[in-house]
This record gives C-alpha cells, structure tokens and sequence, in this order.
C-alpha cells in the first residue's frame, strides 16, 4: 500500500511501497531506486551521489498490476542529493531529488494515471 506525502509541495507525492527502477539511459545503468514521485518530480536512493543541476534522460520502471511493468522516459534535473540515507529495506547511501524537465505527453499520461491509481 502507498501513502501520498502531505506537504506543501505543488504536486503531492506518491511513496512507493514496492521498488521501482530509476535507469540512466544514456550510460544504461541503475541511478537508483524511486522512493516518490510527483507530476513535477521525484526522489531516488541511490548508491552514488548525483551532482546538482544535472540533467539525465531516464526511464522509470514502475509496477504495474498482475507483475508487469511500465515503462515511463522522462529528461529530469537533480536539485538536491544528499548522503547517509538508511531507510527500512532499500539502504543506500545516498538520497537524490529530481525536477521533471521533459517529457512526451504520453509518458506524463502514463505517469499521472500511475500516481492517481497506484
């Protein structure tokens, strides 16, 4: 079961009870595991830290019902990273947050229908 953040955010945010992929798709590799996620942004656990303002072209694996997944690419910003972020079963050492910079309309409907139902 998931939780929607309540702060005073522009967009609520989503807290994923299952992990969810974060790839880089221009190295190919893990950035990290999706903690939340807004129409304007989310937040990764990652094992590396993230410089600020960098851009990086992504694709967010999330979950799906009956164990399938959808796939939503998105170019996002860092805006903040920070270290020593422990939480419960996805330890990593490092917290990042990301600000959506881009994204096709069909992956921002994916996206929006994602964090409403999920």
């Amino acid at each position: 079961m998931t939780d929607t953040v309540l702060e005073k955010r522009r967009y609520p945010r989503k807290v994923l009870a299952e992990p969810a992929q974060v790839m880089d798709n221009d190295s190919g590799q893990l950035l990290g595991v999706l903690e939340d996620v807004s129409r304007g942004g989310f937040s990764i656990l990652a094992d590396q830290s993230i410089r600020l303002e960098d851009v990086r072209n992504i694709t967010m694996v999330l979950p799906g019902l009956n164990d399938t997944a959808h796939h939503v690419t998105l170019v996002a910003k860092c805006v903040w990273c920070q270290s020593g972020n422990k939480q419960g079963d996805h330890s990593r050492d490092f917290a990042a947050g990301f600000q959506l910079h881009d994204i096709e309309e069909q992956d921002a409907v994916a996206l929006n229908y994602f964090i409403r139902d999920y």
